[in-house]
């Protein structure tokens, strides 16, 4: 019988089966593919933290701004976006450090 291997969660550093671990795109895949991103940043995360963060992309990450300019709101452009969800994923990684203290 093949034994299971353990990973840990890459935000709170919980041990879990290598089945359940969840590899989660810091930016997600379609926001990649419209700004014409090559590489992607994807991460390992527990049931649990996956979860979590994916709640926090939904209260934080932004997806109109307003326009000075035009003095309306619009849409973000991509690479507006793939800032966005990289700057959300560095607070919610803080965060949850500072949880574990």
């Amino acid at each position: 019988m093949a034994r299971i291997q353990s990973l840990a969660c890459q935000l709170c550093g919980s041990e879990v089966d290598s089945r359940s671990i969840e590899k989660h795109y810091v930016v997600p895949k379609e926001v990649m593919e419209q700004a014409r991103m090559r590489r992607a940043k994807i991460v390992r995360l527990c049931p649990k933290c996956n979860a979590e963060l994916r709640n926090w992309y939904n209260a934080k990450v932004a997806t109109t701004t307003y326009d000075t300019q035009i003095k309306q709101f619009r849409q973000k452009l991509p690479a507006e976006m793939v800032k966005e969800y990289e700057g959300a994923y560095s607070r919610f990684a803080r965060y949850k450090k500072s949880q574990l203290i």
